[in-house]
């Protein structure tokens, strides 16, 4: 009955010191069609990675939303933009190749004219027909308003009218439809 007793107690020991495996959860990736404002004045569309949803202008004042679009201008949640921590930088590699979110090195949005990103940075602009396409090899990785990693890509930007139609110049469109495709991660900086 000793024995038995020793060994039940070190089975009991052995488990509760076993460790709990700290990998991080994989990443959720998702594609979404967003259709922002294609005015360059005026509100920022808001997007949240975590819902993977649109987020209401009223809820600009808080961390519910991660980054915004208007035209080909983004803001990040963070200094003059929102109370968020959100970050980015920009890596020119592709999608799949960006497996880790540095630890730091994020740009803020630090006033409304210093914002974390120019638009160039991801871009070609097309003077000819007024169009711009999303520049290959570029992700951006973002620290979320809520300290979460996401990377995310602009596979396309098309002008669109206030429908989501597509417009072609010299129509002159009030929309822009986009197509990201991110990856969040909310357990750690690894995708």
């Amino acid at each position: 009955m000793k024995k038995l007793f020793i060994c039940a107690s070190l089975l009991v020991i052995t488990l509760l010191s076993c460790k709990k495996d700290d990998k991080p959860t994989p990443a959720t990736i998702a594609t979404t069609d967003f259709l922002v404002s294609g005015v360059s004045v005026g509100s920022h569309d808001l997007f949240s990675f975590e819902t993977n949803a649109r987020v209401a202008t009223a809820d600009s004042a808080t961390t519910k939303w991660d980054f915004g679009m208007r035209f080909e201008k983004f803001i990040f949640n963070s200094g003059a933009s929102g109370p968020g921590n959100a970050g980015v930088i920009i890596v020119n590699n592709t999608f799949e190749s960006v497996t880790t979110a540095p630890e730091t090195g994020y740009s803020l949005d630090t006033t409304r004219t210093n914002l974390a990103i120019r638009g160039d940075q991801w871009y070609t602009y097309n003077s000819a027909n007024r169009t711009f396409s999303p520049t290959a090899g570029r992700t951006f990785v973002i620290r979320t308003a809520t300290n979460k990693y996401a990377k995310m890509e602009v596979i396309s930007a098309d002008p669109a009218n206030d429908n989501g139609d597509l417009v072609v110049f010299p129509t002159r469109p009030t929309k822009i439809k986009y197509k990201i495709r991110f990856a969040l991660q909310s357990n750690g900086r690894n995708f």
